[in-house]
């Protein structure tokens, strides 16, 4: 895997989708549906750009889902550190209200919150050198890092290099082993 080099499985990041910080969620669907390829994997996360084209952060699945349901922000306060037993996750739904709003409110919230409210400001540990192995990679994803990882060259964002990407290439390298008798 050492050979392996995260700047050949990356996608550059002109090819990736992106928004600026004034656009909205509801601007992040409409611009990944625009974006749908039958020839790649479909994007679902974006990169926010500023009118130069700099990187300023990424929006995940994950960030959506938490910015139009605003009560997780209170699950969330009770717990800092993210670790949630599976009680309380069951009971948080109730205690919390959460998704109990009809689905035009989620319409109508959507297309009122900002980028700038939602996108994820990458900790160091989630950008990655694109001279880096793809070991690396696959190391930084199983222990957690928030997907997808921002791919450097130096202080330069260059890509981004998300988690099926590198599933893919372990794909093809399975795939291409001789069967076991």
């Amino acid at each position: 895997m050492k050979e392996i080099l995260i700047k050949t499985v990356m996608t550059p990041l002109p090819n990736y989708v992106t928004l600026k910080e004034t656009d909205t969620i509801y601007d992040v669907f409409q611009i990944l549906e625009q974006n749908k390829s039958e020839d790649r994997e479909a994007h679902r996360d974006v990169i926010v750009v500023d009118d130069n084209g700099k990187f300023k952060g990424k929006v995940t699945m994950l960030d959506i889902f938490r910015a139009l349901e605003p009560n997780y922000k209170k699950v969330f306060k009770t717990f800092g550190d993210g670790t949630l037993t599976k009680d309380y996750v069951i009971n948080a739904i109730r205690d919390f209200n959460l998704w109990m709003e009809p689905i035009q409110n989620l319409c109508e919230r959507g297309a009122n919150i900002k980028i700038a409210d939602v996108m994820h400001v990458p900790a160091d540990l989630e950008y990655i050198q694109e001279d880096d192995s793809l070991e690396k990679a696959l190391h930084e994803y199983v222990m957690g890092v928030h997907q997808p990882l921002i791919v450097k060259n130096g202080d330069t964002v260059t890509g981004v290099l998300r988690f099926c990407d590198l599933y893919e290439v372990i794909r093809e390298r399975m795939l291409a082993c001789p069967a076991p008798e």
